[in-house]
């Protein structure tokens, strides 16, 4: 589910950055109804990617040096990125701003990459919110779970004026939420078929779809509620929370052990390293770029585009895995040594 997760992610990039796909508001065709579908489909993967994370992290032992280890891998390819494509000539660094130049240096601080920043505080949050995950009754657990998704996403969504303190679900305190809702999945479970799951998420992801275009429709005659439609696919939108939700516990109850050993090293492989490929592609000189240079923009045709998406995919995660191999075998090295060490210190 995390690769998957990850292919919606790079599907949601490709469109926006990419395709630079027109809103409904602006455009009615059939093309751009099916890049819309597929980005209705896709939009839930942030949050599924944190429910995975809140989900084991709710009955996991904590680790200092798990956050040490998130904020260096941020770094290094918030660094390290830049200063190799200013090397091999693809960008040029001297057109850097200060403001740049402190999203690289400083990427948590500076929100580099906003998920990696949400994502490192929620992590130092998790032992704190899982002590209130498992402790808890389940009545008392509910009705806080509640209260919180009234709050930062049900009055949001119907809404139909900007509130000042929401940023689309793009931050911690969001993130926190979907920690106690995987924890809460964790502890007692959803009394659902899988069918009944499945069908809310394919139901749930067509309704965003299907509000989308009658919101255009609205948009366009009275130049009215425009701000209901930038925020119908955010991520603490009902709709979203509901198939992101949907998704994720059907894929609670697949059966590993259908699965064999060769295969599921394979998956360990690519899904370890998802979270390396979301901050290659998402670099503040590549994020613009890496369509581009995959010859994106010159596509004329739907069926190519679609051929490109499924290329785009396949090459983010080539580079991505490759790369963040590298990077973990680095990290295991210097963990290695620092292990010998302490125990030659003890001896």
């Amino acid at each position: 589910l995390r690769i998957i997760a990850m292919c919606m992610i790079i599907t949601m990039h490709y469109l926006t950055k990419g395709l630079n796909v027109p809103k409904l508001s602006e455009d009615l065709s059939l093309s751009n109804m099916l890049w819309w579908l597929i980005y209705a489909f896709s939009v839930g993967s942030v949050n599924i990617y944190v429910l995975i994370s809140g989900y084991f992290l709710a009955d996991s032992r904590w680790r200092i040096d798990k956050v040490f280890s998130l904020y260096l891998t941020v770094w290094l390819y918030s660094v390290l990125v830049p200063l190799t494509l200013g090397a091999i000539g693809i960008v040029d660094l001297r057109s850097l701003e200060l403001g740049d130049w402190q999203q690289l240096l400083l990427p948590i601080e500076y929100e580099h990459y906003w998920f990696a920043t949400a994502y490192v505080m929620m992590y130092i949050l998790s032992p704190v919110l899982a002590i209130a995950v498992r402790s808890l009754n389940r009545e008392l657990l509910r009705g806080v779970i509640a209260g919180l998704v009234v709050l930062f996403s049900v009055l949001k969504s119907i809404n139909p004026y900007l509130i000042p303190w929401d940023k689309y679900g793009n931050d911690v305190l969001w993130f926190i939420v979907l920690f106690m809702i995987a924890g809460y999945i964790r502890r007692f479970g959803i009394h659902a078929s899988i069918t009944v799951r499945v069908l809310t998420y394919i139901l749930t992801s067509i309704l965003i779809l299907v509000s989308e275009l009658i919101l255009g429709v609205i948009v366009n005659k009275t130049g009215k509620l425009e701000y209901m439609l930038d925020m119908l696919c955010a991520n603490n939108h009902i709709l979203v929370l509901l198939a992101s939700v949907a998704l994720f516990t059907a894929f609670i109850e697949l059966k590993t052990d259908t699965i064999n050993e060769k295969t599921g090293k394979i998956i360990l492989l690519f899904s370890s390293s998802t979270f390396g490929i979301y901050l290659l592609h998402e670099n503040l000189l590549v994020r613009s770029r890496w369509a581009l240079w995959l010859g994106v923009d010159r596509l004329n045709n739907t069926a190519l585009k679609l051929l490109f998406l499924i290329i785009s995919i396949a090459a983010l995660f080539a580079v991505g895995t490759l790369i963040d191999r590298v990077r973990a075998g680095l990290f295991n090295m210097i963990r290695k040594k620092k292990t010998r060490a302490i125990k030659g210190e003890r001896s």
